[in-house]
């Protein structure tokens, strides 16, 4: 039928004996009830044209297709502000109040006590005696994990004369 309408476009230029333009050709295409577009021939020869539309973009094309792939992730934006100062918290525990040095008595062992309730936080020894001394222990008393330290006790060889003591700190109510 395009055919038809074609040549029955140019058979009327012929017999009115006139060149068709593009007007005259494309107002008998139309009026030929033609369902779709047929291009014309221009400078540089027939171009085809999409069925139901002349090239107009701005009409939907069909239906929509898949959505695509997920693309890769972009690149770290830049580090946001500085938030707001929190609240203050809670008091905490009672701190040491009072640090003394207890000395214990000289011997070839010593121990020094720190006043009743109160914590030993370190210690050591002092040898008193010309004579070479070897230490067989330096360690805080009582001795066990877990429970707080109440003095230090030093142990030398036999004859051997040092002196203990205990650096103790008190506990704040």
């Amino acid at each position: 039928m395009r055919s038809a309408t074609l040549v029955s476009a140019g058979a009327v230029a012929v017999a009115l004996n006139v060149v068709p333009s593009t007007t005259a050709v494309a107002d008998a295409i139309h009026r030929s009830g033609a369902d779709s577009a047929v291009a014309l021939p221009g400078p540089k020869g027939a171009v085809s044209l999409p069925v139901g539309g002349g090239g107009d973009h701005d009409k939907d094309h069909g239906r929509k297709g898949k959505q695509g792939p997920q693309g890769p992730q972009g690149t770290t934006g830049p580090q946001g502000p500085q938030g707001l100062q929190g609240v203050q918290g809670p008091q905490g525990a009672p701190g040491f109040a009072t640090v003394y040095t207890v000395v214990g008595p000289a011997g070839s062992q010593s121990i020094a006590n720190c006043n009743p309730g109160d914590v030993a936080v370190g210690g050591g020894y002092r040898e008193t005696s010309s004579l070479p001394v070897s230490i067989k222990a330096s360690r805080p008393l009582p001795g066990t994990q877990g429970s707080s330290t109440t003095g230090w006790q030093a142990v030398a060889t036999p004859g051997a004369h040092i002196v203990a003591y205990a650096v103790c700190t008190t506990r704040t109510a």
